[in-house]
């Protein structure tokens, strides 16, 4: 039930009537800004609402059976202090939203509430942007609690991880830019930690030249040595230094495996040793340039060349600063071996798959 004034209803059951509506978002790194649909900027309750002039929102609808409320939101960018960049880079994402009513001519008379919630759905198209307004209804249609699986649930760093991330954080600065994703910075020589890939899954030699596998090592790392090739009998096969003959192979330093034409179609398994980039799925900011304040995560690292997930929202260059930190792919080997941090692992590695449970059980 909607609280109005006296006075507000009052006006609002006359003939004619001079109200707007006051929209408040507060972002989720607590700045507030205060949007209007009245022709002119409009100062309520020490918040100046803008008047963007070019938005218009859907009706207001509010049901009795708490479902989810359908409101929207259109508007230029041109007439709007929100920008493209900006709800690319989701600094928009899940900012709160207090929609009221007030009289223009007359704000003693107060506010009323319309809606409330938070942000949802954006659309770009033309320059314009759609956004959905999410009720508070819609939390009560969301699940809660967890799911159980293998990997961690937690965020390294975290509350629950409880893993101290600054001394895993460093500075670095752009040196060279290879494209939207990659960048050059010699002074990041950490190296991660070296783990063994053991391949169950099993590789086919191709039947055209050269007979090559190139094996691409999991967590973002890079290829260190080989350990073994065996065929599905289970026969290990002979690594050599110059062309490979029958049931025999050579492998170069980024781990392409090459093989004998002779045995093109046979099936093999790959299993080498690798070392995990130590920023991979971390976290990049930069610190100056354009794209100062932005974060993204880090796909794969080595020593000297950052790999990001998704670009920035501006072109990065050289001398643009940043912090890194190193990251986690979730996994209780990583977690037990590289951080020591198994007593705050929130997975169930151990939990049996329904491969296990489906098989048929001997007596």
């Amino acid at each position: 039930m909607r609280s109005i004034s006296a006075p507000l209803a009052a006006h609002l059951a006359g003939d004619v009537q001079t109200i707007c509506t006051l929209w408040t978002v507060t972002r989720r790194d607590g700045r507030v800004f205060g949007f209007t649909d009245l022709d002119r900027d409009l100062t309520y309750g020490g918040l100046t609402y803008t008047s963007t002039g070019g938005y218009t929102h859907s009706q207001v609808e509010t049901a009795s059976d708490l479902s989810t409320g359908n409101l929207e939101l259109t508007s230029i960018f041109e007439l709007s202090p929100v920008t493209k960049v900006d709800l690319e880079a989701g600094v928009w994402d899940y900012a709160t939203v207090s929609i009221s009513l007030v009289n223009y001519a007359d704000l003693s008379m107060g506010a009323a509430v319309l809606a409330s919630g938070v942000l949802g759905q954006v659309t770009l198209l033309n320059g314009q942007y759609r956004v959905e307004i999410r009720s508070l209804s819609q939390l009560m249609q969301q699940p809660s609690g967890e799911l159980y699986g293998a990997s961690c649930r937690a965020t390294l760093g975290d509350s629950r991880c409880k893993v101290a991330l600054g001394p895993l954080t460093a500075v670095g600065t752009v040196d060279t830019v290879t494209d939207a994703y990659t960048w050059a910075d010699p002074s990041l020589t950490q190296t991660g930690p070296t783990v063994d890939f053991i391949d169950t899954t099993g590789r086919t030699i191709p039947t055209t030249a050269p007979y090559t596998i190139k094996v691409v090592p999991p967590t973002g790392g890079a290829f260190v040595a080989n350990l073994s090739v065996m065929d599905s009998a289970g026969s290990a096969w002979t690594q050599v230094g110059g062309s490979p003959g029958a049931k025999q192979y050579s492998v170069a330093g980024d781990g392409t495996y090459t093989f004998n034409s002779g045995d093109a179609t046979k099936q093999l398994f790959l299993s080498y040793s690798y070392s995990i980039g130590y920023f991979a799925y971390g976290k990049v900011t930069f610190t100056s340039g354009d794209n100062a304040g932005y974060s993204a995560e880090v796909k794969a690292f080595a020593p000297g060349f950052v790999t990001v997930a998704l670009p920035f929202p501006f072109p990065v260059e050289p001398g643009d600063t940043y912090t890194i930190s190193a990251g986690c792919d979730r996994t209780f080997g990583t977690c037990k071996n590289r951080f020591n941090n198994v007593v705050n692992f929130r997975g169930e590695p151990y939990v049996p798959g329904l491969d296990t449970i489906l098989r048929p059980q001997s007596k």
